[in-house]
């Protein structure tokens, strides 16, 4: 399969969105109007893997934000709005989402898209230092792969993830400085 890694536009939002709808739990999914808000508000931070006809096998969103030593849980809120966060001038990339196709899980394109998206930005934007993002602590794979790329824990948010019956998990923040 032959996939192309290019900067988002704004009719991929139905596309994303049904990765968003095939990636995360109905719990944790982000809004249509998530997304296009950041798009709009940060169009270079989203990113999606392109096959033929339209179809979307990745997207990776993200903003721009002023570093800071440690981190405010209160910035990771779901369904924030990303023209009140970005700062085209920041330091600090979040990672507010990333979902690969069901599909293509398995065969490296996740972490070509993850790599890549993230290179693309770090090279156009020579004042970012560094890259933040949460994870469920859940996920294994995905904090395989962010371990793998440099990334350490620096700390959680209480209560982030829906668990199911009433319970919660918290969001696991890590961080990695660019090298």
């Amino acid at each position: 399969m032959e996939l192309t890694l290019r900067q988002a536009v704004a009719a991929d939002v139905a596309e994303i969105m049904r990765l968003e709808r095939a990636g995360f739990a109905p719990a944790i999914q982000e809004t249509e109007q998530t997304f296009a808000e950041r798009l709009a508000a940060a169009p270079e931070g989203c990113w999606v893997l392109a096959g033929e006809a339209g179809r979307l096998f990745g997207y990776l969103c993200a903003e721009f934000w002023p570093q800071q030593a440690g981190f405010d849980a209160a910035r990771f809120a779901r369904d924030h709005g990303a023209a009140s966060t970005h700062r085209a001038d920041g330091e600090e990339v979040y990672v507010s989402s990333m979902v690969v196709d069901p599909a293509t899980r398995g065969t490296g394109w996740g972490r070509r898209l993850f790599r890549g998206a993230l290179a693309a930005m770090f090279a156009r934007h020579a004042r970012l230092r560094s890259t933040i993002l949460i994870v469920n602590p859940g996920w294994d794979a995905a904090r395989r792969i962010y371990r793998a790329e440099g990334f350490t824990e620096i700390g959680e948010i209480a209560g982030y993830f829906d668990a199911g019956a009433g319970a919660s998990l918290p969001a696991i923040v890590m961080r990695r400085a660019h090298t």
